[in-house]
């Protein structure tokens, strides 16, 4: 089973979820088009619309029911996908329950290792329940069963999250507080993607995403959201302007003054030491910070610099980095060095570095899970 639910994006902002199809399905087989949920009966120019949108995916083309007695007449695994387009919710499960073609999509999935892509509405079907998006859609059909197909680990889903304008995120939110004192709930912004292999759930995308339980809110970066690449030349200005907004005060704080010309030198000296150890840190497209670590000669590994910009501080980027790193470098001693001014100190104790006997100057220095020796 595949499943690949998109927030509602269309066009350039979904790219990553198609490229994500386009890697799983059978190149040979066209793409089976449901557009049920679509307000217009006739669904003029839905055929139209999605063979431009799906135009980068490798397909032998796209077919498209109009009725579920013509989607309960096909053979899903002639298909290389379900592709289950947006609109009125209720509408959609209306028309799958109907009729046996909420079930046969189910046994699909579950027993032919089928892969269904949702857009939207034809996404939200495959949570737990439709509850999560009745501030969005109306139930003009009077549907009474509203649960869903159940296939993200018990929650249900809203798509198109902070995406819209600020009153509709702000309603939408508060009923998922509320909601969530019940059952748990995903909210995906239009750019996002869960991706459902089997047990396995995987967030793709380039904004954060809510997760909603127990009346909280948290928000979360998708797993490939944040990423390292190595750091060129052309990074220069970028790399200097982010690590100046991050250590100037610190260096005010311990020599009294930052000296542009006298700064620039050392960098000039630091970054052609590091660079082969450096990397930009990435969110989607946008260059968000600046990171450097190395195995040493002894076998260690040296964290260097974290530094992110504003915008980005305090959501959690730094720690996931770190993380990462921490797993990377099992077996390792790790070690990193930081101004005793830096309140950051707390985040490494957190993640189990311990002081290892050694500060210099205006320095801390710690070490990943090793004790300072008596």
């Amino acid at each position: 089973m595949k499943l690949v639910l998109n927030g509602g994006g269309v066009g350039k902002a979904v790219e990553s979820a198609r490229k994500l199809l386009n890697g799983i399905i059978d190149h040979n087989k066209k793409i089976l088009y449901v557009p049920f949920a679509w307000p217009d009966p006739t669904f003029s120019g839905c055929l139209e619309f999605m063979t431009d949108e799906l135009s980068d995916i490798d397909k032998a083309g796209i077919d498209m029911v109009k009725t579920p007695e013509e989607l309960m007449g096909k053979d899903f695994c002639e298909y290389a996908c379900l592709y289950i387009g947006g609109g009125n919710t209720y509408k959609l499960l209306d028309c799958l329950k109907k009729s046996d073609a909420f079930e046969k999509i189910r046994r699909y999935l579950l027993e032919d290792d089928g892969i269904v892509y949702g857009g939207s509405a034809g996404a939200i079907i495959f949570g737990k329940d439709l509850d999560s998006c009745n501030t969005d859609d109306e139930n003009n059909v009077g549907l009474v069963d509203h649960t869903g197909f159940n296939m993200i680990n018990g929650y249900s889903l809203l798509c198109h999250y902070t995406s819209r304008e600020p009153e509709r995120t702000e309603l939408s939110r508060s009923h998922l507080l509320e909601l969530s004192k019940e059952k748990p709930v995903f909210a995906i912004p239009e750019e996002d993607t869960i991706y459902v292999d089997d047990d396995m759930i995987k967030f793709v995308g380039p904004r954060l995403y809510s997760e909603f339980v127990n009346g909280t809110e948290k928000m979360k970066y998708c797993d490939d959201a944040i990423v390292l690449v190595p750091y060129v030349d052309e990074d220069y200005e970028f790399v200097y302007e982010v690590k100046k907004n991050a250590y100037k005060k610190y260096v005010e704080g311990c020599w009294g003054e930052w000296i542009e010309e006298d700064q620039r030198t050392y960098f000039e000296k630091f970054i052609r030491a590091v660079r082969n150890n450096a990397f930009i840190i990435m969110n989607g497209t946008e260059k968000i910070g600046f990171y450097n670590g190395e195995v040493t000669e002894s076998g260690n590994y040296e964290i260097g610099n974290i530094c992110i910009i504003p915008e980005y501080q305090g959501k959690g980027i730094g720690t996931k980095i770190l993380k990462e790193k921490l797993e990377e470098n099992k077996g390792r001693d790790i070690e990193i060095q930081y101004f005793k001014q830096n309140p950051v100190g707390t985040l490494y104790e957190r993640l189990g570095f311990v002081p290892n006997g050694d500060t210099r100057y205006h320095y801390q220095m710690i070490k990943y899970g090793k004790k300072e020796e008596s």
